[in-house]
């Protein structure tokens, strides 16, 4: 196959998967209503509002531009474009940054942010974002920085690259990628730091309720079977020739009262215990597991997609830099954008479903031959009676069940999201 071909095929996947992934993250929040009522998602909207921004007002022209070799839109919008291309990629970049610190705050401080972290307020921290990602890329247009429109020596065909000046490209290389990189090691770490103290603080509680649990068992079998001796006689030893004794072993037998029996039982309780204490070992080690896969998929994806670019950005700002080299970290950059409602949406157990249904959903309006609009329309309307009977019979759930009972619930820790999935401690 020829490599022109391979690169069409490779930029229309990217290009398709990150328009449509992003599209059903903000579809499904919008007509999920479990969804749309949990302030934090704002961030995971706004995050794929960025990446479909990338995808169709950048990744499409800059895929027309590698393809045919030349760039065909004129110097005007290049100016424009490069613009785009900084202030899109670099809302992206600040909004994984803004949802790595919205998980901090929701798990090391959950009163703090129940209280003051509301719609409201996320939403400035939403504006900031795209403010100071919009000052970002404006600051070419408003400096005269236009460099960017060219033309090829060899083929005198016009070319629109990113040929900034040091200065700008060190700043916005600091303020676009290396300073949010940063603040995401540092969170996601300290909170991989937190829960692994919090699973140790629980396993030692559990301990000292167990040892507890144990010596009260003991000392109620010790005091059953000292009622049990007074009750059936005298507490002074009779001797050995006494009939008495021979009586007292024979109901002592007969009854099952004996102190032998009585440890046998708490022994039997202390390994029934150590075997549990085994298990919650083993479901704390995969927790463990599933929280370093996690923090691997979530900071290994960005910094890999990421930090290529950024390098070659500040590189080709003073010398000279490889053709391929630069379209190849470009689109390096570009896929993060497919890849973020992967990793932030789809790991996400109540994104799954709101997509199965969608999808289901449009699947079914295909085959019956009925017409977009009242599809979803009675799709967006059966859903909303489905969550309405969900509701009202959510006090029947196993869950409520075991807080009726007074049962223990299951503590967790959450990364991607503040439901139920994507656990990165579980007690």
């Amino acid at each position: 196959m020829h490599p022109s071909w391979v690169l069409l095929i490779l930029f229309c996947f990217l290009i398709v998967v990150a328009l449509f992934g992003n599209l059903l993250v903000c579809v499904a929040i919008f007509w999920d209503r479990h969804l749309r009522r949990q302030p934090e998602n704002l961030f995971l909207v706004s995050l794929a509002v960025s990446d479909l921004l990338v995808s169709f007002l950048v990744m499409v022209f800059a895929a027309a531009s590698d393809l045919l070799g030349y760039w065909p839109f004129g110097n005007a919008y290049c100016q424009f474009w490069v613009a785009f291309d900084i202030t899109t990629c670099t809302a992206s970049i600040l909004n994984l940054a803004a949802i790595s610190l919205d998980r901090y705050c929701h798990i090391s401080r959950p009163m703090v942010y129940v209280r003051y972290c509301n719609r409201r307020r996320i939403s400035y921290g939403i504006i900031i974002v795209w403010l100071l990602s919009a000052l970002i890329g404006a600051a070419p247009l408003g400096f005269g920085f236009d460099k960017q429109f060219s033309h090829n020596n060899e083929t005198s065909q016009p070319t629109c690259e990113m040929n900034l000046p040091l200065a700008y490209a060190v700043a916005s290389s600091l303020l676009s990628f290396f300073l949010p990189a940063a603040i995401m090691v540092f969170l996601y770490t300290k909170l991989y730091l937190y829960a692994q103290r919090h699973v140790r603080s629980i396993q030692t509680q559990l301990k000292q309720a167990t040892s507890f649990l144990i010596m009260q068992l003991a000392s109620e079998k010790i005091r059953e079977a000292t009622a049990a001796t007074l009750r059936n006689g005298s507490t002074t030893a009779p001797t050995p020739a006494s009939p008495r004794l021979d009586k007292e072993l024979i109901d002592d037998t007969q009854r099952g009262t004996s102190m032998w029996s009585k440890f046998t039982r708490v022994l039997h309780v202390r390994r029934k215990g150590s075997s549990e204490e085994q298990q919650q070992q083993q479901r704390n080690t995969i927790s463990d597991q599933k929280a370093r896969i996690t923090l691997g998929v979530i900071m290994g994806t960005f910094l890999v997609c990421w930090t290529p670019f950024f390098l070659v950005n500040i590189w080709r700002s003073w010398d000279h830099v490889n053709k391929e080299l630069s379209q190849a970290v470009t689109w390096l950059g570009y896929a993060n954008s497919a890849l973020n409602p992967v990793i932030y949406s789809i790991f996400n157990r109540d994104f799954r479903r709101a997509f199965k249904k969608i999808i289901v959903k449009l699947f079914s309006c295909f085959d019956t031959g009925k017409k977009n609009y009242g599809c979803v329309r009675n799709g967006v309307t059966d859903g909303m009676v489905d969550r309405k009977r969900s509701y009202t019979r959510s006090s029947d759930t196993p869950e409520n069940n075991n807080l009726n009972r007074g049962e223990p619930v299951a503590t967790r820790l959450v990364l991607l999201n503040n439901n139920e999935s994507s656990v990165i401690v579980e007690e």
